[in-house]
């Protein structure tokens, strides 16, 4: 069976039972730490697939993963994965969870990519500007890379608007030398 299939009826399965108790916040919280630990230690996914490693080890590595502290549902749910033997599909879930989430509670999510930091009030700009198109909640991961040089690259819904100055430069440079 396709993994991608596989990994959204656990994620479908954990919205729903998360929701049911009212803890879909909470959980929400712990995914987003949890794929942030999976982008940001690139073993970590195969440490968890380790065979002599305990399941209570694993679960304990996925707590602090979480931030220290999860539900004792999303034990239930970690461990009923983990006896599946199922724990190689944990990024995925979380991923999937976060993209769940975000369209049941019409949240989005958009990266901008700036030399400097944003000012609360541009941030508040831009935020209101995407609200009034989207009908919505909207959460701005702002992101400092002065290898931009200025301008900005935005991207939201899989789509990317690069007006950085880095970019520029490197398209003129395309036009006037095509062969370097």
């Amino acid at each position: 069976m396709n993994r991608g299939i596989i990994a959204k009826r656990y994620a479908k399965a954990l919205l729903s039972f998360s929701t049911e108790r009212g803890i879909e916040d909470s959980v929400y919280k712990n995914m987003r730490l949890l794929s942030e630990s999976f982008m940001e230690v690139k073993e970590f996914c195969n440490v968890l697939s380790i065979p002599i490693l305990s399941n209570e080890k694993k679960i304990g590595l996925i707590e602090t993963a979480c931030g220290g502290k999860i539900s004792n549902e999303l034990k239930k749910f970690l461990s009923l994965l983990i006896r599946q033997k199922r724990e190689y599909l944990l990024q995925s879930i979380s991923l999937i969870y976060i993209a769940l989430y975000n369209k049941i509670k019409n949240m989005t999510v958009c990266k901008l990519t700036t030399a400097e930091a944003l000012t609360k009030d541009v941030e508040d700009h831009i935020k209101a500007l995407i609200s009034a198109k989207t009908k919505g909640d909207v959460e701005i991961n702002n992101i400092v890379n002065p290898q931009i040089i200025g301008g900005f690259v935005f991207e939201i819904d899989y789509k990317r608007l690069d007006a950085s100055i880095s970019s520029q430069i490197t398209k003129i440079k395309r036009e006037l030398c095509p062969k370097i």
